[in-house]
């Protein structure tokens, strides 16, 4: 995924109850609390609920990547969650059920970029979307994220 030596330690938080995009975005945040890469828990949340303000990043059949750049991190951090049921998210309230929130140090836009192209890679590569959304569990779902 990004800047990472690899998805074994970025939380995973499978059949996700929450309704809204911003309690989604809130329990993703808290994924991410005691880590040493954020220096501010509250701050990172603040900034990426502002950035869904301006422009929710959907990347199309049910993804949704919320983020920000911010000084709240000191490296790229992403915490990846999976929705019961569909919830709406954006303006258009578009059904979301899988979550890649990041965290991006400000100076780190292409370290970003590059986690979210080889995301978008992996997520057409045929059969890994479905293989995300009906892992049995954890493991499972972290197999199709490599």
């Amino acid at each position: 995924m990004p800047e990472l030596k690899s998805t074994d330690n970025t939380p995973v938080l499978l059949w996700m109850e929450d309704s809204t995009e911003e309690t989604v975005i809130k329990r993703m945040i808290q994924l991410l609390a005691g880590r040493a890469e954020v220096r501010d828990l509250r701050e990172l949340e603040r900034a990426v609920l502002e950035r869904q303000k301006l422009q929710p990043p959907l990347l199309g059949n049910g993804v949704a990547l919320p983020h920000a750049r911010t000084t709240a991190v000191t490296e790229i951090v992403l915490a990846i969650g999976r929705c019961r049921e569909p919830v709406p998210f954006g303006p258009d309230q578009v059904p979301i059920r899988l979550v890649f929130l990041y965290g991006v140090p400000t100076q780190c836009i292409g370290g970003y970029l590059a986690a979210v192209a080889r995301l978008t890679r992996l997520l057409k590569t045929p059969g890994t979307l479905d293989a995300l959304l009906t892992a049995p569990d954890e493991a499972n779902f972290r197999q199709h994220l490599r």
